[in-house]
């Protein structure tokens, strides 16, 4: 019997869902430096997960030699993708071994650099957002905001756009992130990013004839369905996607932080919300192959064991060599931040709420980079029938909670960072989103907050000196 307790064994669709869609949110207290209570919401969250039957993933040194191919023959090669001149494979096994003997029979060959199970995981609904004691109220009153407002910028020479929350997007008043990340003042002196620079969604898929999102979606692959058309079925990849780069000022809906950015569809799971490890991996291969500058997971896992971190710096090394950078969801069990946020090389994002509080819900730990809104987030949803409906998720716009919602904002900073300057390395674009955000918690970078809320117009102004 296979023992994998150091393998990450869920992957997380890290939002959690309201009943409601779109419409004036539940009051909040006006006490000063209380959390308001939250109302009940429906958490999507992988509780189990098993490897999937007789199935490895097999990772090839470079130049491996066809005698290794051949120790191998007896398993059928089911997929594989390229990076460089290494082979990442799915192999099936045919039965006559157990997982347990195939797993030592692969890691004795020169040839292989890891060996790892595929992973399935099932999404189960359970509660979330439980309320914060007193005593965390308290604690986080003290934890306050340690950096000085920046100053009101100068309008630059770039054409005015419309930044009315009133009008002419209608349900722009409710989008309550815009305001606290000052997105008017950035579209006003920086723009709204480039149509050059593309965001890889890895994710349930997008409504790509949403109007709010039409001519903003590249088709890619599907890896559930095994085709080009990566319709969402389930409405978490197309909400990912209406925060990044929903339409701005044409009366439609919300506003996205960088409305003129692409986004490039990679459906990685399926219409429940699950998905295999193998398949965002080579989603992730894929986008930094195809070119795209930031590739948001908006998914997750618990902490994972050393396999995994090799797993994760494999595909960092090579997304890093094509000038992509990985920005990742820091989960919504409120404990230990896993994987693939939890790689060192990859920027791990936590949520707060309205008040700027850690949201309840949110991961913590030393992996943390930055935090950015992730409560009662209202973004696109899928315009046509899917699962997620049955919870109360009405189609073409819903409110959603979670570092799911979190994660494709500073994906949105990033593209906006890559706008302003294409030559930014990736790991000049994470720096100075670290190094600008508002310290909130202790003074410094803290488990809770990591380096603190990003801040989108101090990180452009920051790149406007280069």
């Amino acid at each position: 019997m296979l023992k994998l307790p150091q393998l990450l064994l869920s992957l997380t669709l890290l939002s959690a869902c309201t009943g409601q869609t779109f419409g004036p949110r539940l009051a909040m207290t006006d006490t000063p430096g209380f959390q308001p209570l939250a109302p009940a919401k429906a958490h999507v969250s992988i509780q189990s997960a098993e490897p999937i039957q007789n199935e490895l993933i097999v990772k090839y040194k470079a130049g491996f030699s066809t005698q290794s191919q051949r120790r191998h023959a007896q398993a059928v090669l089911l997929d594989n993708f390229q990076t460089a001149d290494e082979s990442t494979q799915l192999h099936r096994l045919n039965g006559q071994q157990s997982l347990d003997e195939a797993l030592r029979f692969y890691e004795t060959d020169p040839g292989v650099e890891f060996v790892m199970p595929n992973l399935q995981f099932e999404v189960q609904m359970t509660p979330a957002d439980q309320d914060q004691s007193i005593f965390e109220r308290i604690r986080q009153w003290f934890w306050r905001d340690h950096t000085a407002a920046v100053p009101e910028l100068q309008p630059g020479a770039r054409p005015a756009v419309q930044t009315d929350s009133s009008a002419p997007d209608p349900l722009r008043g409710q989008q309550w992130y815009l305001n606290q990340l000052q997105m008017a003042e950035v579209w006003q002196n920086y723009g709204v990013g480039q149509s050059g620079i593309t965001v890889a969604v890895l994710d349930t898929g997008v409504d790509y004839d949403h109007p709010d999102l039409a001519g903003k979606v590249l088709k890619g692959p599907d890896y559930i369905d095994k085709n080009y058309d990566p319709k969402d079925l389930h409405g978490h990849g197309t909400h990912v996607a209406g925060v990044i780069s929903a339409q701005l000022s044409n009366q439609e809906g919300i506003s996205g932080m960088a409305p003129q950015v692409q986004i490039l569809a990679i459906r990685v799971l399926d219409a429940r919300g699950s998905g295999s490890l193998f398949n965002i991996a080579k989603g992730i291969a894929y986008a930094a192959n195809q070119g795209a500058q930031v590739i948001n997971l908006s998914l997750g896992s618990p902490p994972g064991g050393s396999i995994m971190r090799t797993m994760a710096n494999f595909l960092a090394s090579y997304t890093e060599k094509k000038g992509a950078l990985i920005i990742a969801a820091a989960g919504n069990s409120a404990g230990a931040i896993g994987y693939p946020a939890a790689a060192s090389r990859f920027m791990a994002v936590g949520a707060v709420n309205e008040q700027k509080y850690l949201a309840t819900f949110s991961n913590r730990g030393p992996e943390l980079d930055v935090v950015a809104p992730g409560v009662n987030i209202l973004s696109t949803y899928p315009t046509y029938e899917v699962t997620t409906n049955a919870l109360g998720l009405s189609q073409n716009y819903a409110s959603l909670n979670g570092t799911s919602m979190a994660t494709p904002m500073v994906s949105a900073l990033a593209a906006m960072l890559w706008s302003q300057n294409p030559y930014l390395t990736p790991a000049e674009v994470r720096e100075r989103i670290e190094n600008t955000a508002t310290d909130l918690g202790p003074i410094g970078r803290d488990d809770m907050f990591g380096q603190g809320l990003i801040h989108p117009l101090r990180a452009l102004q920051d790149t406007d000196g280069d």
